[in-house]
């Protein structure tokens, strides 16, 4: 992970029919269930929802639920903390320490599924594999360059009102970092580096908000 900077991860479990994001543990002492949102909290939000809105069944309000939760009245996705507290999941561990924003998908009620059930399992949830993949290309990506051209490692990326920092890919070679300051408000690229230095990339439209809309992000097929 430290290696390779992965920016978006998803650990396929069984038993449940949602998309859980983190954080996956409440913050307070007191409380086993809490709703306890990331700084990304939209994001997780709308990458959980690209999912499960996706998926044959996870949305479908004619369906049962497949134990005594019902999601349904958040989309199929559902903040981890606020479903049962996980101390030291990876997703939030990933989120933490390293780029990569990762989910867990609960892909079918059964958690040991029979083989012969294994194809249909499979073609419930092969558009909602390629959807939540192709979200990896939204959002600002790029190179971060100095100004003779050269890629600069560990550059830490700061988007303004987001107390989340990430940094560019490492190369032990070069040690040298500045700070990217993002307003997402102000359009789709308003970027104020320090020192002045030149930033290469292009930006994918930015996210809605994807519940408590009209609009869904991607058609069932």
């Amino acid at each position: 992970m430290e290696k390779i900077p992965f920016v978006l991860g998803g650990n396929l479990q069984g038993g449940e029919l949602v998309v859980a994001y983190p954080y996956d543990m409440v913050r307070s002492l007191w409380k086993t269930q809490d709703y306890t949102p990331t700084p990304d909290d939209h994001v997780f939000r709308w990458l959980a929802y690209s999912y499960a809105s996706t998926h044959r069944l996870m949305t479908d309000a004619r369906r049962r639920a497949c134990h005594t939760e019902d999601f349904q009245k958040e989309d199929g996705t559902v903040n981890g903390a606020s479903w049962h507290t996980v101390a030291g999941s990876i997703n939030d561990f990933s989120y933490l320490h390293t780029n990569c924003f990762e989910l867990s998908i609960y892909v079918g009620c059964d958690k040991y599924p029979h083989e012969s059930e294994l194809p249909e399992e499979w073609e419930n949830n092969r558009e909602s594999l390629i959807v939540f993949m192709e979200q990896v290309h939204r959002g600002i990506k790029g190179i971060v360059k100095d100004i003779h051209g050269r890629g600069i490692p560990n550059a830490i990326i700061s988007v303004e009102g987001v107390n989340h920092d990430i940094r560019t890919g490492n190369n032990n070679k070069i040690k040298n970092s500045f700070k990217i300051k993002t307003d997402l408000r102000k359009g789709p690229l308003n970027t104020e580096i320090s020192p002045l230095q030149p930033f290469h990339g292009s930006t994918e439209p930015l996210l809605p908000h994807p519940l408590g809309s009209s609009n869904n992000c991607c058609n069932k097929k």
